[in-house]
């Protein structure tokens, strides 16, 4: 069985393309790639990010990649000011956190958001995440 959502089907969830959605669907995707869950049971997220759009449209794409879903109740949304994003495979208890860059964050603040989705969709993941 095909999971989680393309980028396209993540827009159409969230509502539009914009950086912070990109990030949060960055990480998912990581994630699944580093933790090799066998289906969306085995992950788990916990998301430290501010609890104010537009940071927080980043756990809609964590949602749409990894499918870690507050329905499913394989997420935990933190308010911080950390920016970062913790992944545990259930099964294995492999574990990935991805921290946002601080460079980053305050490129992102600089820019319009068609600026911010262009400087994202342009930087590699480890550009993006620091992988501790």
């Amino acid at each position: 069985m095909k999971w989680g959502l393309t980028i396209e089907e993540a827009v159409k969830f969230h509502g539009h393309l914009g950086p912070w959605l990109m990030i949060g669907y960055r990480a998912g995707a990581i994630a699944r790639d580093k933790l090799s869950p066998k289906d969306f049971h085995e992950l788990h997220c916990t998301v430290r990010v501010p609890n104010k759009v537009p940071y927080s449209c980043s756990i809609d794409g964590v949602q749409a990649s990894a499918s870690c879903t507050l329905g499913k109740g394989n997420i935990v949304v933190e308010d911080s000011s950390d920016f970062e994003f913790v992944f545990v495979n259930a099964t294995t208890k492999e574990s990935v956190k991805l921290k946002l860059r601080r460079d980053v964050i305050t490129e992102l603040l600089s820019k319009s958001i068609e600026e911010a989705v262009k400087y994202v969709a342009g930087l590699g993941d480890w550009e993006i995440f620091e992988l501790s």
